[in-house]
């Protein structure tokens, strides 16, 4: 018997059916073991080596997997195909015997298909102890700075609080934005614009052109003076301009483009991206969706290209085909493809997840686009002069093939047509407008654009970054804001812990290039070109000397500061404004003895806060059965839950009738939520294999 070894369970009964009886599939189901949560767990004096423990609730998984290696002839250990995979791989593999260790090779594959498994079990190999040291360094820098660094948050900003190596940052990032947007200063702005008028045809805009961007007055005497002049001059065609334009496609998704995507599209956010996409992967749709590559193998071109060819008798197959190249110098998961589906002529429509479904066939969309040919569109220019010494332009576009977006429709050329003219034609002026405008603060950061900055600076990882913008969300750190200036919004606390940690650590993990340049030399250690001990000696130097310095630098406390008003409640203490873990508050003086909060209104007035009180709904806890459902007053509004917590943490929805079930998405149960609006059927019109 031959032990083949996956990660997840899912993979499992598709592999087993290419591979025969021979073989036996079983899933380490993610990882084995791990650094113990409590504690720091690294032997400092000892190289840095941690101490590694059997994951929680993996000891049964260990034991069988232990003892299917007794029976086997080879342990074929096919964990996925990248720096974690290796590790998890190395994992097992030091778990077992030295007598099946024996038994071990390795392999990786990037799709779930017969071809490339069989492909790849005859490229056996030994496990790549550059990527395990690469992957266990990363570990211990995660592990030394936020132990180390933590506590040094829990004296000034409040227990509870943490750091991390690549968190902080990714909050820095979201503080930062936040700075600048309440900073902004608004400006007014103005436009000119003239309707005009040809011998033909209908009238058109024109804007008067200024050396301000976006030909806009700054000025608004000057804006009144020019539409004066403007309303009393004559016009004439100067000049016309035409242009052919070519639209590159877009390149084909990794792992941070189709996350952002489905943000902008769908309003997913990253972790159900990432959700989705995996079990994609896992029941052998599309490739390996853990990737920062835009590589394609030679046999998917020649898949897709054959299909172009003939959906399109060739007219959308260019004569080469199309390469893409990672500008960033960040690319650490290179050696893989891009995310691509496995059978190219499959549209998907035998998934039954409706969001599985939609992220396939955006998936395929967007592979087979890659590889066709450009848009051509037609752009034209006219430029206007009047008699009163001023410039005008109006530009339009048509679209004279569309190529690629022929299949890829998420994304619309709009086409703005304009009258025919001749240079040297008068034309009339049927109305004139100036309107006014202000500045815009820059916006806040969504999933999208978060993710996007986050790969652009080489801070953290395709696999990381999902989970990471969840864990400032679970902390409290941020919050998505809806409605006008939505986006991420970092809370009193995030701002808090940001603005105690960048001063401190700015010359080192709260320094984005810092982040950036660990994670080159963690990519230099999967290539052998550095050490684990070298790089780890090296930050963890860093570290110990800022930690000194930030306990050493002074931490400035804002002060109560008195409100002139008396407190209701016990009549000799004054109500002033504090600072307080999670921003400002209002509270009595004489704390502790007297623990009164207080709510300021708009009229300035303080009232008593008053802790709401649970309400019965008459409904018992279906988790627990010994509490009652309550509604309860949160942070965010109304709420059900149990009233035994928190012995017993269960929150629930009530539905339409009345009842109650218990809240959490299921896996299934998620996706199945409606979608957003932006929803494109791709297969509109598209009678060929596309």
């Amino acid at each position: 018997m031959k032990l083949f070894i996956v990660e997840s369970p899912s993979k499992c009964s598709y592999i087993q059916g290419y591979l025969g009886p021979e073989y036996k599939v079983k899933a380490s189901v993610g990882h084995v073991r791990e650094i113990p949560k409590k504690g720091l767990n690294i032997d400092i004096k000892n190289n840095f080596e941690p101490l590694y423990k059997v994951s929680t609730g993996k000891q049964s998984v260990v034991k069988e997997l232990k003892s299917l290696a007794e029976k086997a002839d080879e342990i074929i250990l096919a964990t996925d195909p990248d720096r974690e995979g290796e590790a998890i791989a190395w994992h097992i593999y030091d778990l077992l015997s030295v007598k099946n260790q024996k038994k071990c090779t390795r392999i990786t594959f990037s799709e779930i298909k017969k071809a490339p498994i069989l492909k790849a079990l005859n490229n056996k190999r030994e496990i790549d102890d550059n990527w395990v040291q690469a992957a266990k360094a990363r570990q211990v820098l995660d592990r030394l700075i936020g132990y180390k660094v933590s506590p040094v948050l829990w004296h000034t900003v409040g227990s509870g609080t943490s750091a991390g190596r690549v968190q902080s940052v990714a909050l820095k990032i979201i503080c930062e934005r936040q700075k600048e947007i309440d900073a902004f200063n608004s400006t007014d702005f103005w436009y000119i614009e003239a309707l005009l008028q040809g011998k033909s045809g209908d009238p058109f805009w024109s804007k008067v052109v200024t050396k301000a961007k976006d030909n806009r007055y700054i000025d608004d005497k000057l804006s009144k003076e020019d539409l004066e002049k403007i309303e009393k001059a004559s016009f004439e065609v100067d000049n016309i301009e035409r242009k052919e334009k070519y639209n590159k496609p877009y390149p084909p998704f990794d792992t941070t483009s189709l996350q952002a995507t489905c943000s902008t599209l769908f309003g997913w956010g990253a972790t159900r991206s990432q959700s989705i996409a995996q079990s994609l992967y896992e029941n052998g749709k599309v490739t390996y969706i853990r990737t920062d590559s835009y590589n394609i193998s030679s046999e998917a071109i020649d898949e897709v290209r054959d299909l172009i060819k003939k959906a399109s008798s060739g007219e959308y197959l260019p004569s080469k085909l199309n390469v893409y190249s990672k500008k960033s110098g960040v690319a650490a998961q290179e050696a893989h493809e891009c995310i691509r589906p496995t059978h190219i002529y499959e549209k998907g429509n035998d998934i039954g997840d409706p969001s599985e479904q939609k992220m396939y066939k955006l998936i395929r969309d967007r592979f087979i686009a890659c590889q066709m040919t450009p848009m051509v569109v037609d752009t034209v220019a006219y430029h206007m002069k009047a008699s009163s010494g001023h410039k005008l332009l109006s530009t339009g576009q048509t679209i004279k093939f569309d190529g690629w977006q022929k299949v890829y429709k998420y994304v619309s050329a709009k086409e703005e047509l304009l009258p025919a003219v001749s240079e040297g034609d008068s034309l009339s002026l049927e109305e004139s407008k100036r309107t006014k405008h202000q500045t815009q603060p820059p916006a806040r950061y969504n999933d999208a654009s978060l993710l996007k900055i986050m790969e652009k600076e080489g801070v953290g990882r395709p696999s990381t970054r999902a989970n990471l913008i969840g864990m400032l969300q679970k902390k409290e750190y941020v919050e998505k804001q809806k409605g006008k200036g939505k986006g991420f919004v970092a809370t009193p606390l995030g701002m808090k812990i940001s603005d105690y940690l960048s001063p401190r650590f700015k010359d080192f993990f709260m320094d984005i290039k810092y982040t950036s340049d660990v994670e080159d030399d963690l990519v230099a250690i999967a290539d052998g070109k550095k050490t684990f001990l070298e790089v780890v000696t090296a930050v963890y130097e860093t570290l110990k000397d800022h930690i000194k310095d930030a306990k050493d630098m002074p931490t400035e406390k804002k002060e109560s500061v008195d409100t002139g008003s008396s407190c209701t409640v016990c009549d000799d203490g004054n109500i002033v404004d504090k600072e307080g873990r999670y921003g400002q508050f209002f509270a009595c003086s004489n704390y502790p003895s007297c623990k009164s909060i207080f709510i300021k209104g708009d009229d300035d007035k303080f009232t008593l806060k008053v802790k709401a009180v649970a309400k019965k709904t008459g409904n018992k806890c279906q988790k627990c059965d010994k509490g009652d459902i309550v509604e309860r007053e949160g942070k965010f509004g109304a709420f059900y839950a149990c009233d035994k917590y928190p012995k017993c943490k269960t929150i629930y929805i009530q539905d339409d009738k009345g009842g109650f079930s218990v809240k959490g998405w299921s896996k299934k149960a998620a996706w199945k939520k409606p979608d957003a609006d932006a929803d494109v059927d791709a297969d509109d019109d598209m009678d060929t294999p596309f």
